[in-house]
């Protein structure tokens, strides 16, 4: 393989403040390098973990497009600096905003593309409202209500309950719970409940892929939901699996084909 086409890696910290977040920046080959970044906005708790390869490997597929691509973790989860106890959406957006300025230094672009799933998805359009200046956005199987999202992971608690050897009920921890070996602080899981993408104002991106799995759950979005975001707004649906959840060997699913269409979908808007 030639030098310049060789993809690097790199693992650092960078800072928000005394908040010190872990990001793994992909560098794109030399010879077929894009202006244009992709910050990935993850999920978080179990999704997080479940996901975590698949994320991994669509960053891969970005840069080997010639996107240079950063990965990070939020505030309090992950391998970044804090605790659980002193997560919230208001700090995870500050450090959205931080990965996008970290991601512009390190890769010497203006222009930023957000790839989002479940959570990171909604947080992603969270971000991007405040800021008015992304270029594109990728919403993956996005939450676009937050009681209900939350409501499906207590129900999800639950139906684990039944495969585990010793049952017991959903562990407290302080003034809040644990769903899935994770805590949700009251506050953060308060602050969750509370989003809402239909309330979100539109016009802050010019370009957005809404990308929907599973089609037998219908998805999570209304055919009209997010047209107001983004000047030009399409869908795609594909049937796979749901990779943020438990399998039941414990493995962790790669869906390939809506890693192409996602990775494609963005080279022929930044061709």
């Amino acid at each position: 393989m030639p030098m310049n086409s060789i993809q690097k890696t790199l693992p650092f910290y960078f800072r928000l403040s005394d908040k010190p977040l872990f990001g793994c920046y992909h560098e794109p080959p030399a010879n077929r390098r894009r202006q244009v970044g992709v910050l990935i906005c993850q999920p978080v708790g179990h999704e997080y973990v479940n996901s975590h390869r698949a994320l991994r490997q669509l960053a891969n597929r970005f840069s080997e497009a010639g996107f240079p691509v950063l990965r990070f973790d939020y505030y309090g989860c992950g391998d970044s600096s804090g605790n659980t106890e002193d997560s919230s959406v208001a700090q995870w957006l500050k450090d959205i905003s931080a990965a996008i300025a970290e991601l512009r230094r390190r890769a010497g672009v203006f222009r930023v593309c957000l790839v989002g799933l479940r959570l990171g998805a909604a947080l992603a359009v969270l971000a991007a409202a405040q800021r008015r200046d992304v270029e594109s956005m990728v919403l993956w199987d996005p939450v676009v209500e937050g009681g209900k999202y939350f409501a499906d992971l207590c129900l999800l608690e639950k139906e684990m309950l039944r495969f585990r050897a010793k049952r017991r009920r959903t562990e407290k921890v302080r003034d809040g719970v644990e769903i899935l070996g994770f805590q949700w602080p009251r506050c953060l899981i308060s602050e969750v409940e509370s989003i809402s993408l239909r309330t979100i104002a539109g016009g802050f991106a010019k370009n957005m892929l809404v990308m929907q799995s599973d089609l037998s759950r219908g998805g999570d979005c209304s055919q009209d939901q997010l047209d107001l975001c983004a000047t030009h707004l399409e869908r795609r649906s594909l049937e796979a699996p749901e990779i943020w959840r438990p399998t039941v060997d414990g493995s962790l699913l790669v869906p390939a084909q809506v890693l192409q269409a996602v990775v494609s979908w963005s080279s022929e808007i930044h061709s």
